[in-house]
């Protein structure tokens, strides 16, 4: 059992009314934190179960729910993660439109302290990962976590970036289309450089995982930086 399927807070009961339930959401969240739980819950009710009435007004409900994210009360905070969680899951590569906007906003959740809100932030992710279009996890990844200066965001990016590699395999990351490639190999170099060991250590894993491919080392030389090319390799030395 995977961990979002093992996770009980991610149970959701199919409504019985979801027309209802689909003019519920807005206006639950405009209310009390009880009631934004509630309109939160609705919104998983229908993703799992009537995601066809979602669909039309995806982007305005990411919105929406990107906004909880960022409420300060975490009660709040963890459900709306739990309902992106959801929508990764259920609504797969319809989601890819909205995958940059929302993985920006958990990424940089993933910045701080408490340790519910981190794992809550890794399980939402994880389903983005193995449910939307590589590309466009790719590039939320990045744009959210890349360039981000708290250590705990490049982490969250680098164990992210981890397991895409994991997911697609070595030969598909190296032999993609060039700029996935291109972008790839340039993020998880800089990352494996980083000062703070926590971010380099996923980001090296992922080297090593792709040095096991016999085409590892031409792209590399095609696409990262000269001044990082000597540190890579020594790097990837460690796998042969």
């Amino acid at each position: 059992m995977d961990t979002f399927s093992s996770a009980c807070c991610y149970q959701t009961q199919q409504t019985e009314e979801p027309w209802c339930a689909d003019q519920g959401w807005y206006h639950c969240l405009q209310c009390t934190t009880e009631r934004k739980t509630e309109g939160l819950k609705l919104i998983r009710a229908l993703a799992a179960h009537h995601a066809e009435i979602l669909l039309p007004k995806l982007h305005d409900i990411c919105l929406a729910v990107i906004k909880e994210v960022r409420n300060l009360r975490s009660v709040v905070c963890r459900a709306a993660m739990t309902t992106l969680a959801h929508l990764y899951a259920h609504l797969q590569k319809k989601m890819d439109q909205e995958v940059e906007s929302t993985a920006r906003v958990l990424l940089h959740k993933a910045g701080e302290s408490h340790h519910f809100i981190k794992e809550d932030v890794e399980v939402a992710l994880s389903m983005m990962v193995h449910n939307c279009s590589p590309g466009r996890v790719l590039r939320g990844l990045l744009a959210g976590g890349l360039s981000h200066r708290n250590a705990a965001v490049k982490r969250c990016t680098a164990l992210h970036l981890e397991k895409l590699a994991h997911l697609l395999g070595a030969s598909r990351v190296l032999t993609a289309k060039k700029e996935f490639t291109c972008r790839f190999l340039t993020a998880v170099s800089k990352l494996a450089l980083d000062p703070a060991q926590e971010v380099r250590l996923h980001a090296q894993n992922t080297l090593r995982f792709l040095g096991s491919h016999e085409a590892c080392v031409k792209m590399m030389d095609r696409f990262v930086p000269l001044r990082d090319k000597t540190a890579i390799k020594g790097i990837l030395s460690k796998t042969r």
